[in-house]
């Protein structure tokens, strides 16, 4: 890492060890919630509850681990269309018909990165808060 001086120093820092070793955590934690939100987009035909669910997790995950926030918007948008398919694939009883449709997952996907990145502005807000106050 890069200090102030300019000189490349390999030693991390304490809180930049825990983020590195929280990363694969947060990770799995987005790929199990994108198929849960995925499942439930399945299940409903109310497309407010899919939404809703995007932004809540993409909140949750942006407030868990903020760095490259982006990451998690994805894992949780590509949920939907993960399940899309083992559901067209084992013909499970959904609510509606099964689509496959790429503008599902970019919608979905506009919808985690706001969920996300709240998620981001709420964290360091807070920290600004605490640590000022």
């Amino acid at each position: 890492m890069f200090r102030g001086d300019g000189i490349f120093r390999p030693e991390m820092t304490r809180r930049e060890s825990k983020r590195i070793a929280s990363a694969p955590l947060a990770a799995a934690l987005a790929v199990a919630i994108g198929l849960g939100i995925g499942w439930l987009d399945l299940h409903t035909t109310e497309v407010v509850v899919t939404i809703l669910a995007l932004l809540l997790g993409g909140l949750f995950l942006g407030l868990l681990q903020p760095s490259a926030a982006w990451r998690w918007a994805v894992l949780l948008a590509l949920g939907l269309s993960a399940m899309a398919v083992v559901g067209h694939l084992l013909s499970v009883h959904t609510a509606e018909p099964i689509r496959l449709d790429p503008r599902v997952v970019l919608a979905a996907l506009a919808f985690a990165l706001v969920g996300s990145y709240s998620g981001v502005a709420v964290r360091r807000i807070v920290a600004r808060l605490t640590t000022s106050g």
